[in-house]
């Protein structure tokens, strides 16, 4: 059970290292320090009201943050594909 804890942990590490997940830390820094897009979008949370969200959608930050966003996501399911073959082999094998 170690080893497979072990390796988990490798995996762990090597995501963080990869281009995408660098990316999204450093596109949510970016996020986090412009407080206008943050107003805008907890006005957004509260209101609904569709002229705040299509000033949100004009951000450049903002327009980032989700083409990064998507670049991860896509990362995961990658990866979910992956583990999903591994299960399949390792089933076969049984």
């Amino acid at each position: 059970m170690n080893e497979l804890m072990d390796k988990i942990e490798q995996v762990k590490e090597a995501l963080d290292q990869t281009e995408v997940v660098q990316e999204m830390k450093k596109i949510n820094e970016e996020v986090m320090k412009d407080k206008e897009l943050l107003e805008k979008i907890e006005k957004y949370q509260r209101s609904q009201d569709p002229s705040i969200k299509e000033e949100i959608l004009k951000n450049k930050i903002f327009r980032d943050y989700k083409q990064k966003e998507t670049n991860l996501n896509l990362l995961i399911l990658e990866i979910n594909q992956r583990l999903k073959e591994i299960e399949i082999e390792r089933k076969e094998c049984r």
